[in-house]
């Protein structure tokens, strides 16, 4: 099992960073990807499931993924079964800012031999991890209401 660690720090309130994570319609902005669908609730209420779909290096990949802990503003963690991967995102307050840590155990899914496809995978998959975050803060500066 792999595991990732990443921090970020984002130009904005904390609500407006939480806001931004939890509205999914921008979900595919900052995670280009992915599709994601067939959600059973909002993304901020544990037991909420959603389907997500890639291709990574030809591979069609779908799993479910389950929300398993939220703690508004604080934090987010959800449970991928295909892998399978857990992810946690931590939202802190940094002044004006917001810390984002993140977090993720995963296991890369397919028909590779295992020496090769963790070679090719635990490189890959951090530099998609820093990508989407970094993808995640230009997008949530970017949409920061300006002051009247």
């Amino acid at each position: 099992m792999h595991h990732t660690h990443e921090e970020i720090r984002i130009e904005a309130p904390v609500e407006h960073v939480w806001a931004f994570y939890c509205d999914t319609t921008h979900w595919t902005d900052w995670m280009p990807r992915g599709t994601f669908s067939d959600f059973s609730g909002p993304i901020d209420k544990v037991g909420t499931t959603y389907v997500q779909s890639m291709r990574i290096m030809g591979y069609e990949m779908k799993s479910t993924t389950t929300v398993v802990e939220v703690e508004p503003q604080r934090l987010y963690r959800e449970h991928t079964d295909f892998g399978p991967m857990d992810t946690v995102m931590r939202f802190e307050p940094d002044g004006d800012a917001t810390r984002v840590v993140a977090d993720s155990d995963w296991n890369m899914p397919g028909r590779l031999p295992g020496f090769i496809k963790d070679l090719i995978t635990k490189g890959w998959g951090e530099q998609q991890f820093r990508q989407t975050l970094a993808n995640f803060k230009a997008l949530a500066e970017a949409t920061v209401p300006v002051p009247a």
